[in-house]
């Protein structure tokens, strides 16, 4: 849901669009959301995960959205990362880990089952 508002408030002065895709893939579900929102400069990207950091302006926000949302990820043993360009969006990429019901992890499709 974070990232979701995130993306709204990128997108608030002109409108533009939120595409949400998922996927499956070795074990994995992934699921990514691309804004065409203002984008982010390089540098902000290796500090968007730590709290406090925010791209907001003052009272906007708290900078703790993504670092709660990166935890909850991790405590799963997932993965998050993002990929942005200042006036072109932005895209977050969530990959978690499948299980089956016996505990193992789960593939695609039909493998596997037996």
């Amino acid at each position: 849901m974070n990232i979701i508002i995130n993306a709204a408030d990128a997108m608030a002065g002109d409108g533009g669009t939120l595409t949400i895709k998922t996927n499956m893939k070795d074990g994995m579900a992934e699921v990514s959301f691309t804004d065409s929102g203002c984008g982010m400069p390089k540098e902000h990207l290796s500090k968007l995960f730590a709290p406090f950091f925010t791209t907001k302006e003052t009272g906007k926000g708290t900078g703790l959205g993504l670092a709660i949302s990166y935890g909850i990820i991790q405590s799963h043993n997932g993965e998050i990362d993002v990929e942005s360009e200042v006036g072109k969006g932005s895209t977050f990429r969530i990959r978690l880990p499948i299980e089956k019901q016996n505990g193992g992890l789960g593939k695609s499709g039909e493998e596997g089952k037996g």
